[in-house]
């Protein structure tokens, strides 16, 4: 097909012909007389010194060679407009928004040039005595909840201490020695502690913020190679949305990072992109994000009309997350299934159509604490959630904490978690329960036992409470298969996916909290059996439940409820608002048989 070029093929044009066409699987060739170009080789493109008015003859051929022909047809004949030729990627988080870039990259650091091991050793303790003091300040000013996700970098810093010195007395800088034992990115939480380690001996503070804070009052999106959590925790609410560089190729690891927990709970969309995508975007100029569909899209320089359509979209977005959707009661009667919110802090807004409070974490009510709170104010606090909860039933799960939740005023053995660390620390359980059985006294509350091992748990706090209605809550493969003695035991059960997903598969709750594994679904399978057996309610409060295509899953299995975080309910009650007993059904089949 020949063309007429309505703009000349420099490099703006050029890179946008290149995006377009290495987006399809056909050849794709540009003749211009004699010359020939591969479409997807920005080299040869440019190569042509096609001028604006000047014809060319495309030729695709191939696999979807129609599709690739019409889509650079209408780019070159829409005078290159780059609303058609977005940065494609993945999401991290959900979420549209449009904003002026905020280019923050990394700069490379060169080594250090080590002094005597004495002044290498004082400069590294004054960066851990930095990083662990940021920390602390940065916990105080947090919700508990998110708070409670920088718990495992305080230890991270603590124990690399000493291996930072040993690295120092074997002759490297303090530089060197800190990207020694914290160079490898397992999880972002040690990108995170080694970033706030070398900038604490530079003497620096972040980039990233700094620069924010200079682009004025102004809707912001970040682009940035480094996305760590300790970066999202801080970042004022103009960034609406992050454009991060996926150094890990699609592997997931960013989807379910602390970062991207941290913005999910903000409501800030993530699109990860290669780093050539990123590095194209320029500072200061306008950028769009839509990840609501797959691929995740960004648009650097979107016309008005598009940047308008996204700010329209973003703010229904964010009513939609104030407003509960209006379609959950709608949920209710064709599925059978509730749909509740896990509340993690005094300030969570509970929907005023959610159906009850599922899950309570009140261990994070109270993380930020050096002492354990008292009766009072337990009571206090559990009265104010009833309240928020408009009435309906508050589940009130007892303090979990021990393993990588530590509390400070609830020491623990080792292996101690949950139900056997509240049994070992008898006076702070019985001062909740006391908390919760007055509280119950005059809201509809029941007490849930975290990390339940046994029926022997749950008649043993059952006995120290006989007047409040007690559950378990299933999140290992043992208690899973001791399901039906629990279950006899109990009035209800909640069954905690992100433990027994990591546990079953053998990996951290963040690789496993969006599992649909079958060997995890048949044991979740099989409790639901048990329980519906002896009449008991089975609630699902796993990061899956929040997640449409796994709630669906979970509702064909046979659950009672759903609980999720606040930010995530209107997103769920849509999710499901067109589905049918029959899909679910037939979804939670094929992820048991794993075909699906």
């Amino acid at each position: 097909m020949k063309v007429v070029l309505t703009e000349a093929l420099h490099a703006r044009p050029a890179s946008l012909l290149v995006r377009v066409a290495s987006r399809r699987a056909a050849a794709i060739v540009l003749r211009k007389g004699s010359c020939e170009a591969d479409a997807r080789n920005i080299i040869d493109v440019l190569s042509l010194g096609a001028a604006k008015g000047q014809e060319i003859e495309i030729e695709a051929r191939g696999e979807d060679a129609d599709d690739a022909l019409r889509e650079i047809v209408e780019l070159v004949t829409r005078g290159f407009s780059a609303d058609l030729a977005p940065e494609i990627g993945s999401a991290a988080v959900e979420g549209v928004a449009v904003g002026r870039a905020v280019v923050a990259m990394s700069e490379e650091r060169a080594p250090g040039e080590p002094r005597s091991v004495a002044d290498e050793t004082t400069r590294a303790r004054g960066a851990l005595l930095r990083a662990e003091d940021e920390l602390a300040q940065l916990a105080l000013a947090l919700p508990p909840r998110e708070a409670a996700l920088f718990e495992p970098e305080r230890a991270i810093v603590r124990d690399a201490a000493a291996r930072i010195e040993g690295e120092i007395a074997a002759g490297r800088s303090a530089e060197d020695a800190v990207r020694a034992v914290l160079g490898g990115r397992a999880t972002d939480l040690i990108a995170d502690a080694r970033a706030r380690l070398l900038d604490a001996l530079a003497g620096s503070q972040g980039a990233a913020l700094g620069k924010i804070r200079d682009a004025g009052d102004v809707d912001v999106v970040l682009v940035t190679d480094e996305l760590t959590p300790s970066l999202v925790a801080s970042l004022p609410a103009r960034v609406r949305g992050i454009v991060a560089v996926d150094e890990h190729a699609g592997s997931g690891a960013l989807h379910t990072s602390h970062a991207a927990i941290l913005a999910r709970g903000r409501g800030v969309p993530v699109a990860l992109v290669p780093s050539h995508a990123a590095s194209s975007i320029v500072d200061g100029e306008e950028v769009m994000v839509d990840t609501t569909a797959s691929p995740a899209r960004v648009w650097a320089g979107p016309s008005a009309e598009l940047a308008a359509e996204g700010r329209a979209r973003q703010r229904a977005l964010d009513v939609a997350r104030e407003d509960d959707s209006g379609v959950v009661a709608g949920v209710a009667s064709r599925l059978g299934v509730e749909l509740l919110v896990n509340v993690d802090t005094l300030r969570d807004r509970v929907p005023p159509s959610a159906q009850g409070v599922g899950l309570l974490r009140t261990e994070l009510l109270f993380a930020a604490r050096a002492g354990a709170p008292s009766e009072e104010e337990q009571y206090a606090s559990l009265l104010a959630v009833a309240r928020a909860a408009h009435g309906r039933t508050v589940t009130v799960r007892l303090f979990d904490a021990g393993g990588d939740k530590p509390l400070p005023w609830l020491p623990a053995r080792a292996g101690e978690r949950g139900v056997a660390l509240l049994l070992a620390n008898a006076d702070v359980l019985e001062a909740q329960l006391r908390a919760v059985a007055r509280a119950a006294a005059t809201a509809p509350m029941r007490a849930l036992l975290p990390m339940c091992r046994s029926a022997a748990d749950v008649r043993d706090i059952r006995a120290r409470a006989p007047s409040l209605q007690v559950g378990a809550m299933i999140e290992t493969p043992e208690a899973a298969r001791d399901a039906a003695a629990i279950v006899e035991a109990a009035d209800f059960v909640c069954l905690g996916t992100n433990d027994l997903a990591a546990l079953v598969l053998g990996v951290g709750r963040a690789d496993a909290s969006r599992a649909l594994d079958r060997r995890v679904l048949a044991l979740v399978s099989d409790a639901i059996g048990a329980a519906h057996a002896r009449g008991r309610r089975v609630t699902v409060c796993g990061e899956i439940a929040a997640d449409p295509p796994g709630a669906r899953v979970f509702v064909g299995l046979g659950v009672d409820a759903l609980s999720v975080a606040t930010s995530r309910f209107a997103e769920l009650a849509r999710g499901l608002s067109n589905a049918t007993r029959e899909e679910c059904r037939a979804a939670a089949a094929a992820s048991l048989s794993g075909t699906s």
